[in-house]
Formats: C-alpha cells, sequence, structure tokens
C-alpha cells in the first residue's frame, strides 16, 4: 500500500500539521508492506501562498517563518519516506497517481485544490485529516467568525464532498463532520504521541533557556497570533505582576503577528522573557524543570501538542476549558481548566505560592497516550476506505 501525505505548505514551515506529517510518514514507513511519502508544493508555490495568506490576515510577511527547519533535517527523521515538492498542479495530480490512497489536511484551500486544479476523479481516494478546528468555539474576531462561516457552508460542503472520508481528532469536530457530510465515513483518531520518549529527549538536548532561580517558572509556547490567545496572555502577565510579580519569571517562546505586543509586554516587565521559535528539539529541554506550563487559546483546538508535551515531563496544564485541552487535562488531575482570566490570575497566583496537585502526571500522560495504537487505528482506517 503506497500513502501520499500532502499539505499544501512545505514541511520546513515546522508546524504541528508539519510534524503530524513528518511523524506519520515514517513511521508508517517502517511497517511491512507500507510506502508513505510528504507531499507538498515547492518553494516558489509557497511564497506566493505564504504572501497571500500574510494579506488575507492584514500582517506583513515574513519568509522567515516558512524556514523554521532545513530540508536535510527532515529527511532525516523522514528515514525510509521520501520528501517530494511538485512545481505545479499538473505535477501534483501525476506524482499522486502513483499512490493508492492521499492523506490530506481539512483546510478549504486543499479542498478546493482538488476540486478544481486536480480533480477527485483524477487520483486516488482522498481522505482529509482535520487537522484544521471545523469551527472555533466561541470566536470573537472577523477572521474566526470567517472560518466558521465559511467551514459549515454549502461552499465548504461543495469542495469537501468529493472526499472518501474524514479522520477527526477532537469530539468537537467528529460531531460537525459528521452532521455536514452524513454519508461519509468519519473516524476519530487522536494524533499518536510516545510521552515516555518525549521525556527521554529532555535530557538529549541543551536547554534553549535559562530558568530563574528562586522564582516560579512559568513557560508559554506557540504561535504568537489572536487566535492563540496573545492579547489574553499579556492581559494575564499585567494582572499577576500587580500582587506576584517577585515571586514569577514569564518565558514566552514563539513567532507571530504579535510579537511586537509581547515585546512592548516584556520591556514593561522585568520577569518577562521572550526567546522566539524554538525548534522541536529543543522543546522537550524546555518543558525540563519549569514549575507550570500555560496556554491562553481561546477557541478551541484540534490536537494540542503543548500540554502532552509538558505533561510527559511532569509538568501541570493551566489552560481555558476548550476543545483539544479538555480532551486531555483532567481538572485536577494533570492540570486546571478555567472558564474566565479572573479564574486563570487566581490559579496562577494558587501555583505560584507553592500549592500543587497531587497526582503523578507522568504515570497519567503515559496511560492517555498510546502512540502504536493511534498508528494501528489510523492505517486500519486507510485500508478500511480503499
Amino acid at each position: 500500500m503506497r500513502i501520499a501525505i500532502f499539505n499544501t505548505v512545505q514541511l520546513e514551515t515546522a508546524g504541528g500539521m508539519e510534524h503530524f506529517c513528518i511523524q506519520t510518514a515514517k513511521h508508517l514507513s517502517g511497517l511491512k508492506g507500507i510506502e508513505a511519502d510528504c507531499v507538498t508544493m515547492n518553494d516558489e508555490f509557497n511564497i506566493r501562498y505564504s504572501k497571500l495568506h500574510s494579506l488575507y490576515f492584514l500582517r506583513k510577511f515574513d519568509q522567515s517563518i516558512i524556514y523554521r527547519e532545513s530540508r536535510k533535517s527532515i529527511e532525516t527523521k523522514l528515514d525510509k519516506a521520501n520528501y517530494l515538492k511538485c512545481a505545479n498542479f499538473t505535477e501534483l495530480t501525476k506524482t499522486l497517481r502513483q499512490y493508492d490512497l492521499v492523506y490530506s489536511r481539512n483546510e478549504i484551500t486543499e479542498a478546493f485544490l482538488f476540486q478544481y486544479l486536480v480533480g477527485y476523479h483524477r487520483i486516488p481516494p482522498v481522505i482529509f485529516g482535520c487537522h484544521c478546528p471545523h469551527q472555533y468555539i466561541g470566536a470573537k474576531t472577523f477572521h474566526s467568525r470567517l472560518h466558521n462561516l465559511l467551514y459549515s457552508s454549502p461552499i465548504y460542503t461543495h469542495l469537501a464532498k468529493g472526499a472518501t472520508a474524514f479522520h477527526t481528532i477532537s469530539g468537537n469536530d467528529t460531531k460537525a463532520i459528521k452532521e455536514q457530510f452524513k454519508h461519509h465515513p468519519v473516524k476519530k483518531v487522536p494524533n499518536p504521541f510516545d510521552a515516555i520518549d518525549y521525556a527521554a529527549r529532555a535530557s538529549k538536548s541543551k536547554r534553549p533557556f535559562d530558568l530563574v532561580p528562586k522564582q516560579y517558572n512559568i513557560l508559554w509556547a506557540g504561535r504568537l497570533t489572536e487566535q492563540k490567545g496573545v492579547i489574553q496572555l499579556c492581559d494575564l502577565i499585567e494582572i499577576v505582576n500587580r500582587t506576584h510579580d517577585k515571586k514569577i519569571a514569564w518565558h514566552i517562546c514563539g513567532e507571530g503577528e504579535l510579537k511586537e505586543k509581547v515585546s512592548s509586554t516584556a520591556e514593561q516587565h522585568g520577569n518577562v522573557h521572550l526567546y522566539g521559535h524554538i525548534d522541536r528539539e529543543s522543546m522537550p529541554a524546555a518543558y525540563s524543570n519549569i514549575d507550570l506550563f500555560i496556554s491562553t487559546s481561546q477557541w478551541g483546538e484540534t490536537y494540542a501538542y503543548t500540554p502532552r508535551e509538558a505533561n510527559s515531563l511532569g509538568i501541570p496544564v493551566l489552560s481555558y476549558n476548550i476543545s483539544g485541552y479538555n480532551e486531555i487535562i483532567d481538572d485536577g488531575v494533570n492540570g486546571r481548566l478555567v472558564e474566565s482570566l479572573d479564574e486563570f490570575s487566581i490559579l496562577i497566583k494558587w501555583f505560584a505560592d507553592g500549592n500543587c496537585l497531587r497526582s503523578n502526571i507522568k504515570e497519567h500522560i503515559q496511560t492517555r497516550t498510546d502512540s502504536v495504537l493511534a498508528y494501528k487505528q489510523l492505517l486500519h482506517f486507510f485500508h478500511s476506505c480503499l
């Protein structure tokens, strides 16, 4: 069985979806009778695509965000799998025809591509993996509301109806997809994650930043965007620092259009440290010995890697009660879930004052993650779609 794992965006972008593509291709290619390759559009295409993406979000184009990882590093990670880039849609169609199955993310751009520029009928069966949230719950911004409108509309139904099946990751997306695509198979399988292996990697890399001695060290990591709750993060720092500025050190890792907002907050507060993008090889060491990991994401996630990563090193997680997180965090066991900014600040102070969760967080997350089983379920679903 030959599987093409397709993502319009090149793997050098090094986001969550790109990480999933690499890890899945590597694992499946190591199984008997399976070949799995990563297929994307080429660099020139992605520069044009990223410029349009930046224009849509009314932000300045930054070419560095699509070259966070080298091709050599990616090919090393892929092991037996190949990394193929296509210059145009004719080449893409020809490439995909060599496979038995195409697995693609569920972005509206990919659905448009398969419907009009490639043609579902010209390539093998397509499975859409719902790595893009189908609906942002509680979305308040123009772009998030537009996203919700488009993905629940007949437009997306028309563009994606040629897909053979859908792979979902969160409970919210599973429900939404089943309601919108009543005649399509829908299978929920969490993204594979090996908590034991991730924890072991912490000692194999150098910590990308130093902790502040005798202070409560808090880590936030992700894209510096409105979706990830960066405005709320800055507000949270302001609130907590009024009473706990001597006790807390804030460590923020990430890049994005709201970097200037975070930089301004760091300038106003001496206990805020901004590090920029941290590569995946260094992140296990970044979590090591941190006191608390926080996420201020507002509208839900399909699959949140960061809480599992933090938990694998025994670090509690504090986040809003949103999809993606509330399927990982058992409130009061491996973290806490909150409903408001005020509750968020109260619990940070509670943790910083020396209180802790009375559970073995490492053991808990290990019982909640089984990468071998997840890959097995995913492959079984692939076979059922042929």
